[in-house]
């Protein structure tokens, strides 16, 4: 995500509802009374509840949840408004995402093997809301949420995962904190006290919003000093909106309210330092991720592949590929455009892949020779 995106991402409409997004498939009705149980009456937020439900029986899901709590629990309807201090609860045989700080139903869901309800959802949090938006992932089997976590990390959001040892399955909970992207990892009794701290936060500001760049420089050369000692790797050249904004994240997760008092922490403090290095190095992307970048490309591949001739080779360099996707995509528009040829022509991608901080040399991981 480039740093407008991220800044529109991250920075919600001041009077919109603040979310919080409940991911929990087997095991966790127990868990989601005790949220609901310890939950206080009044945070401001709305809950939405996303639990893997069988789509071909109808769901109770909302009446057993109702006994846990005095606030309003509802089933969530298409086009619904998210109203502060209610719980909404998906419906069976749907899938639900935010749009234009509504509910959107779409039903049926797509069929079992590719249903994903709660990335599914994480993810439009992650596009609506940003820094407003809190997911929570509950006891379940498999990885669902784990990608939508990533994508609200760096959209600012809030991360919080249930304890995987007060878990009935804990399957969810441990690919959720695999991430190293995880604010808290809590019982579910204990998660409500946490979100209203963190929604008191939010909303009564980050002091460090309005600061200007001259002044906050020297706390940013101080925090990158720590973060070169604890961590060896040097964020002095890294951009400098994006390095602020991700010091203020870890200040609204950790109720810091100065850069000063951050980089003192982050002295003392290697785990805080470790966890800030993560963030910095969030890597989220997807197949074909810009359209219009795809589609300019589109363009200029059609115009080299007309001029070279089919017996050349077409090589191609990657760079910054982190997980695969953009090579791949490349390579299936290479694959596409040139594979209808009489003579198929022999394609490289060289992914220059960079993770946890280390470049390692590019080598020819995908390469299609001639037929």
């Amino acid at each position: 995500m480039d740093d407008r995106n991220y800044e529109a991402a991250r920075q919600p409409d001041m009077d919109s509802v603040p979310v919080v997004a409940i991911g929990a498939s087997a095991g966790g009705l127990e868990a989601l009374k005790s949220f609901l149980t310890a939950l206080p009456e009044k945070t401001g937020a709305c809950f939405v509840i996303v639990q893997h439900l069988d789509p071909t029986h109808k769901s109770m899901l909302t009446e057993l949840l109702n006994r846990a709590t005095s606030l309003p629990v509802e089933v969530a309807t298409h086009g619904g408004a998210l109203r502060p201090d209610h719980v909404l609860v998906i419906p069976e045989d749907a899938t639900l995402t935010l749009q234009d700080g509504h509910i959107h139903l779409e039903q049926p869901a797509p069929p079992r093997p590719i249903r994903t309800p709660i990335d599914t959802f994480f993810s439009s949090l992650a596009k609506s809301l940003g820094e407003s938006g809190i997911a929570i992932v509950l006891s379940g089997t498999g990885s669902d949420g784990t990608q939508g976590i990533k994508l609200l990390k760096e959209s600012g959001g809030y991360t919080i995962v249930q304890d995987p040892c007060n878990a009935v399955y804990d399957s969810m909970p441990r690919n959720a904190i695999a991430t190293g992207l995880i604010d808290l990892v809590l019982p579910p009794a204990e998660m409500p006290k946490a979100i209203a701290k963190y929604l008191r936060h939010l909303r009564d500001g980050d002091p460090t919003d309005s600061m200007d760049p001259g002044t906050a420089r020297p706390h940013l050369a101080q925090i990158c000093q720590h973060l070169k000692l604890a961590t060896g790797h040097d964020f002095r050249q890294y951009k400098e909106p994006t390095l602020l904004r991700r010091v203020q994240r870890r200040m609204q997760v950790l109720q810091i309210d100065t850069l000063r008092a951050y980089a003192e922490r982050l002295r003392d403090d290697r785990a805080e330092a470790r966890q800030l290095f993560r963030e910095l190095l969030i890597s989220v992307t997807a197949f074909f991720r810009d359209p219009g970048a795809f589609e300019a490309l589109e363009v200029a591949v059609d115009q080299m592949l007309q001029r070279k001739p089919a017996d050349n080779a077409v090589r191609v360099w990657v760079a910054g590929c982190a997980t695969g996707e953009e090579a791949f995509s490349l390579a299936m528009l290479l694959h596409e455009k040139s594979g209808s040829s009489e003579h198929c022509r022999r394609i490289q991608i060289f992914p220059a892949q960079t993770g946890a901080g280390e470049d390692r040399r590019a080598k020819p991981s995908i390469a299609r020779p001639g037929r």
